[in-house]
């Protein structure tokens, strides 16, 4: 960590890359000069810049941070070309690989630049001290929820232990080249998220879009932090408040199909990470492990499309976001996942959307006995995609199982279902399994549902401890 930090000091001053220049609307050449912190807000702005750029790396939601627990998961199988990823689809994975290598080193850079923001210390005129407090609530949200996801993927799920005092990850909030840090409990970790998404609501006083973190997407963000520590209240009432935002709607199911064709804001977007065509992502996307244009190294598992073909072919227009391929054959045929179906990589990736704060308030209600309430949130985001659906009359778990099967729908490919079965402790069932036949089901509990520390960081801090069975 402490190597790592110093690299990634001199990158975030010597200069950040202009991959978001057309998304924020400043002049890529504007990077700090390497003698210089910052010093105004107009250096806040180029730093924030970097932040939002760091995001869109291969090894974060580039691709590999949602790419790795789906294919984990049971929503999809390998195609016969499967290559990258594949070790951890097949629960084979080891500490010198270069996916939890990346995800921690881009991980912690990210929450590195934030904090360049969060600790600058200096003298802001009242006319851009609102733009200033913007930016650095945006950090914060942003550090929020790199440790949120680095403590998802590196460390065991909230409600492992009863105490939650089993390892989570390093929390990083400053600068300190001869850091050497211990891993702090899931416990901690998960209380810093909370206060730095307190903090950043506290702070913004605009929504600047989708393209960036916002009150709204610090809110939502919040709601599924409080989902996974199964504080039913909190999440429900941080969803609401998404929910009855004038800065949030659904995407009309009309809409719904062609918005995801497009290369723009998924639907219902929150908070997305913007793919430019300038950005020049190519191989790199996450949608070409999917697509055959590109590696199509993975394919949507039959247990999850047989829930959505029962509904009719053309019922749920979510059948549209799967297309048949001729060149599959046998067990790998016949259709592909078209969610993120541009060549040049352009697709922006979801961080959070609107239909899941529906779906997590209707958890929410339903775990604390509002089964009306998450009827109706539930019957609106299924009946977008499927106006004909029969009315729920459902209760206690075949009501939970209902809003599972619809967020497994809807979320689909964002990176959540491994997540959602850790949560509930459930074991991984591949049903239309064309891994080896040891892991078609991986049993809960499990060391290997989550990355070991990697082996570079193992190597320069003696402070760190490694998870079992790496």
């Amino acid at each position: 960590m402490k190597k790592l930090q110093i690299i990634l000091l001199v990158a975030i001053i010597t200069g950040l890359s202009s991959c978001g220049e057309d998304l924020l609307n400043i002049n890529p050449s504007s990077a700090l000069p390497p003698d210089a912190a910052i010093q105004t807000v107009s250096d806040m702005e180029t730093v924030m810049v970097g932040v939002y750029t760091q995001l869109q790396d291969a090894d974060l939601y580039g691709r590999y941070f949602i790419l790795t627990p789906d294919v984990m998961s049971d929503d999809v199988k390998q195609n016969a070309s499967a290559n990258r990823a594949k070790e951890w689809a097949e629960y084979g994975g080891f500490r010198e690989h270069f996916i939890p290598s990346g995800i921690w080193t881009e991980g912690y850079e990210a929450i590195l630049r934030a904090n360049t923001i969060i600790n600058s210390d200096i003298e802001v005129p009242a006319t851009v001290q609102d733009f200033a407090n913007q930016l650095t609530g945006e950090a914060y949200g942003i550090r929020a929820l790199m440790h949120f996801d680095m403590v998802r993927i590196f460390a065991q799920h909230y409600g492992f232990t009863s105490d939650n005092s089993h390892p989570g990850i390093p929390i990083v909030t400053e600068f300190d080249q001869a850091a050497e840090p211990t891993r702090a409990s899931v416990q901690a970790v998960y209380a810093q998220v909370i206060s730095d998404f307190q903090q950043a609501i506290s702070l913004m006083n605009e929504n600047r879009g989708a393209g960036y973190m916002s009150i709204e997407a610090a809110k939502a963000l919040l709601a599924r932090v409080y989902l996974y520590q199964s504080n039913w209240a909190q999440a429900e009432a941080m969803a609401t408040e998404v929910i009855n935002s004038p800065n949030t709607s659904l995407t009309s199911g009309d809409s719904y199909v062609s918005t995801w064709m497009s290369n723009g804001f998924s639907p219902d977007a929150i908070f997305d990470v913007v793919n430019l065509v300038s950005d020049n992502v190519g191989s790199d996307a996450l949608g070409r492990m999917y697509i055959n244009e590109g590696y199509g190294d993975y394919l949507p598992s039959k247990d999850l499309t047989d829930i959505i073909y029962a509904r009719g072919d053309t019922s749920d227009i979510r059948a549209q976001l799967f297309k048949e391929d001729p060149t599959l054959a046998g067990v790998y045929a016949p259709i592909r996942v078209n969610k993120f179906p541009q060549i040049d990589g352009s697709d922006n990736t979801p961080v959070v959307r609107l239909a899941e704060m529906y779906l997590i308030r209707a958890e929410a209600r339903a775990m604390t006995g509002n089964e009306s309430g998450a009827i109706e949130d539930l019957m609106t985001i299924r009946m977008r995609a499927w106006p004909d659906a029969p009315a729920v009359t459902a209760s206690g778990q075949d009501l939970l199982d209902e809003i599972e099967e619809e967020k497994r729908i809807e979320l689909m490919y964002e990176g959540h279902r491994l997540w959602e079965l850790m949560r509930k402790k459930r074991d991984v069932v591949r049903g239309d399994c064309t891994a080896p036949a040891d892991v078609c089901t991986i049993t809960y509990p499990n060391d290997r549902f989550i990355l070991p520390i990697p082996d570079a960081e193992m190597n320069a801090n003696p402070n760190i401890a490694q998870n079992p069975d790496y």
